[in-house]
């Protein structure tokens, strides 16, 4: 299979963030199937819908990978299940890690596991930021990363000095 670009939000609120953040991209290129080619700065917002949980550390990757979509998907929840990441029936909770696949090269998928490009991204600013950050000419379903982002309302995303690198 030729080599696909993806990309990759990482995102935690609970414990240090910031390395699990970095953990997550040491298991996700632990193998020869993905390897990381840029990393967007790392920003922070609140959790929303938490009530009183820790601010979010946020950023994303661009990876390469031999891997289709599906496979990609389950390379991320494995990384996730290794980094003690809980999953709830009652909603969102505090994470000490969580890969969502934003992009994967043009495809376009709905299926039960897996909707390609992420249908949320552009009611996150903590998502289309970080995209922008990496890709300024980057369109999502035809339209520009930039007038995604010019689109949202800024939800006090703040830029972390600290590179995951």
């Amino acid at each position: 299979m030729p080599l696909a670009r993806a990309y990759v939000a990482l995102g935690s609120n609970k414990g240090d963030r910031l390395k699990q953040m970095r953990s997550a991209l040491e298991l996700l290129e632990s193998g020869s199937a993905v390897k990381v080619l840029r990393l967007s700065p790392v920003f922070q917002n609140r959790a929303i819908g938490m009530g009183d949980a820790d601010d979010f550390f946020n950023a994303v990757a661009a990876v390469e990978t031999s891997l289709d979509s599906l496979a990609l998907l389950d390379a991320c929840l494995g990384v996730e299940k290794q980094l003690g990441r809980e999953r709830s029936d009652a909603g969102w909770i505090p994470r000490t890690i969580d890969l969502d696949l934003l992009l994967y090269d043009d495809e376009q998928l709905e299926s039960e596991r897996l909707t390609l490009p992420h249908p949320r991204i552009a009611e996150r600013d903590f998502v289309a930021v970080p995209l922008l950050n990496l890709n300024p000419d980057l369109s999502v379903s035809g339209i520009p990363i930039r007038e995604i982002v010019d689109s949202l309302e800024s939800i006090e995303l703040e830029k972390i000095e600290e590179n995951l690198r």
